[in-house]
């Protein structure tokens, strides 16, 4: 789209639909980025995980005492409340390619935030300069 072609109103249009996309990527990344804590934290977990009894949580504050009787076995959630029994390596391993993915699903997505603000910045431009060129000619 030639955006000097554009009036101002269309302009205010398409900035408001950039905003709304980084807005939508911006919060997309941040979703990622949380997702990468927690595979990052059961990662260290899984590696750290030496005494046989743990406290369980049932809800957000309340836990009960446990005792982990195969330190070997792992019931990981594969997605959509799947679960599946996993060795700590196998474990470990998931939790890297989540991570791995993770982490390349948000280099794409900062690259495309990255690009609409540039596009956002040249619209914000080119409405500045259509403005200042109508209020000259009411002059």
């Amino acid at each position: 789209m030639e955006l000097e072609s554009l009036n101002p109103q269309q302009l205010g249009i398409v900035k408001e639909q950039l905003d709304e996309e980084v807005e939508g990527l911006t919060n997309s990344f941040a979703n990622l980025r949380h997702a990468v804590t927690k595979y990052k934290a059961s990662k260290i977990a899984l590696e750290n995980i030496d005494q046989r009894e743990i406290l369980v949580p049932l809800t957000a504050s309340l836990y009960v005492p446990g005792r982990i009787i195969n330190p070997n076995q792992f019931m990981v959630e594969i997605g959509t409340g799947y679960y599946v029994e996993k060795t700590r390596a196998q474990s470990s391993e998931f939790c890297t390619r989540k991570m791995n993915m993770l982490m390349e699903n948000m280099d794409k997505i900062s690259k495309m935030i990255n690009q609409k603000k540039r596009y956002l910045d040249l619209v914000q431009e080119i409405m500045r300069k259509k403005i200042q060129e109508f209020q000259a000619s009411q002059r």
